[in-house]
């Protein structure tokens, strides 16, 4: 009886002429596949043989490629895997797609899985996917796991983005993809048939495209806010009284403005759906598009409350470094010395302000880390959608107005003195408070019994020029549609 634990567990690659065939009878798995041999197909490789696929991978110089590849999968000759394989990855750039016509005879049936991305942005057409598809049109093309990275495929679902981007003329071709999708552990998303492949190939290539705005704007408040408090608090007393305050810019002035940029970003996050709601009572019906500005900044209001996040951040840990720079402290000695004796050091009412201050600012960071965090996909797929509108809408006016509170009690009685209004200009809470007063105020009158009653019937489907008599259901009733005429 021959010892089995004789046997090598893996057997040696350079068998029969130092090349790897794959046997179908060894597995019911399909052959997968992988036309070229670069970063993308190793990692593709080794992801699909971790899966149970058996795996063939065509290349020029299969003796050369062969050690970049797992033990399971077979570097042969292109003709070879085009040949063996029932789903090939064309993993080459487009390019180099004319070097596959040899292979049309070999390639004729299958399904053949377009991993390409362009150079730069492509508006006009045509993709990739729809010339590789006029180049073989016996075979069925599917575009797909080009918004994956090599890194993703390797280190698998875990740790980068589980959803892949497919689309094809044929429902055969797409639904085994699917499967093999699905078996590799990602989350296949149809995107209809194949002329949908150009804006897929976009996506790669696309720069934060809904963050654009959001950036510029937080951008041109900062550096807008920046230089009017420049003006106000360092190149004011230089200029009236010749003092040099221009150690304050790098800390101070930023410390100042960034909590302005936060504020009024916050406000800009509520004032389009308090816009759009207007709107809807306005022209008394939900049909009527927005304007094409109301849509962009509605599509933008997360992005806005992230960069309002991140404001409100670092201003909070420049707060907390203004007591450990040397100028705070030569204040403080400068300030001890010239005391005299009798003079009061307690004052209530500047304690009270500043109590009341930090305790606003720091409930209204809380509440605004608490929207960051719910925005995030993985937390807000956990939750149901009223769960999500109560902390998105109610829980974000309450940020907004503790903030406010916050600037408030800062500004205290400045306001009317006539001092802070420094070149004639006023002080910046001043400024900064004009936007979210008026969000803070259109959401109060949202809230009136009348305006919110008709906005809601605006909402259900209620027309005011339909001559529609709407009754709102009560409790545990459906709804009523009365005396209905001229619809």
């Amino acid at each position: 009886m021959p010892d089995d634990m004789a046997r090598p567990l893996i057997h040696d690659r350079v068998e029969a002429g130092g090349s790897r065939h794959l046997e179908a009878s060894m597995s019911d798995s399909p052959v997968i596949g992988i036309m070229g041999t670069g970063d993308f197909s190793r990692s593709l490789a080794r992801r699909l043989v971790s899966s149970g696929y058996q795996v063939v991978v065509g290349s020029r110089n299969p003796k050369h490629s062969e050690a970049f590849f797992p033990e399971e999968a077979e570097v042969t000759s292109q003709v070879e895997a085009a040949s063996q394989a029932a789903l090939v990855f064309l993993a080459v750039y487009p390019e180099h797609h004319s070097t596959l016509l040899e292979l049309k005879p070999s390639l004729a049936g299958k399904t053949l899985v377009d991993v390409s991305n362009g150079l730069r942005i492509n508006h006009d057409g045509p993709s990739n996917a729809e010339q590789l598809a006029d180049m073989f049109p016996e075979s069925d093309v599917v575009k797909g796991f080009n918004t994956i990275s090599a890194w993703a495929l390797q280190r698998g679902p875990r740790d980068a983005s589980r959803q892949i981007f497919l689309c094809s003329n044929s429902s055969t071709a797409k639904s085994s993809v699917t499967q093999l999708c699905r078996r590799m552990g990602f989350v296949p998303v149809d995107m209809g048939l194949l002329s949908s492949s150009l804006e897929i190939e976009n996506l790669p290539l696309s720069l934060f495209p809904s963050w654009r705005i959001p950036i510029l704007c937080t951008l041109f408040l900062f550096i807008l806010f920046y230089l009017y408090n420049f003006l106000r608090d360092v190149l004011q007393p230089y200029v009236t009284a010749g003092k040099s305050v221009f150690y304050k810019m790098p800390i101070d002035t930023v410390n100042v403005t960034l909590p302005s940029v936060a504020l009024v970003m916050l406000a800009l996050v509520y004032l389009p759906g308090l816009c759009a709601a207007f709107f809807q009572l306005w022209s008394g019906t939900k049909y009527n598009r927005f304007p094409n500005w109301l849509d962009r900044w509605l599509a933008c209001r997360k992005q806005f409350g992230l960069c309002s996040f991140l404001c409100a951040a670092l201003h909070a840990i420049y707060s907390l470094s203004l007591p450990m720079r040397k100028s705070a402290r030569f204040k403080l000695l400068l300030a001890v010395r010239q005391m005299k004796e009798g003079d009061e050091v307690w004052v209530e009412e500047e304690v009270w302000r500043m109590e009341l201050y930090v305790s606003a600012g720091i409930m209204a960071l809380g509440l605004l880390s608490l929207l960051a965090v719910t925005s995030l996909p993985s937390v807000a797929d956990s939750v149901n959608w009223r769960e999500f509108t109560f902390i998105q809408s109610t829980v974000g006016y309450c940020a907004l107005s503790m903030a406010t509170v916050h600037t408030l009690l800062y500004g205290w009685d400045r306001a009317f003195d006539p001092v802070q209004y420094r070149f004639m200009l006023p002080p910046t809470f001043m400024l900064v408070l004009v936007l979210p007063c008026v969000a803070l105020l259109g959401r109060l009158a949202l809230c009136v019994p009348s305006v919110a009653r008709r906005l809601q019937r605006i909402r259900r489907g209620w027309e005011k020029t339909r001559h529609i008599r709407f009754r709102l259901p009560e409790d545990n009733c459906r709804n009523i549609l009365d005396d209905v005429s001229n619809v």
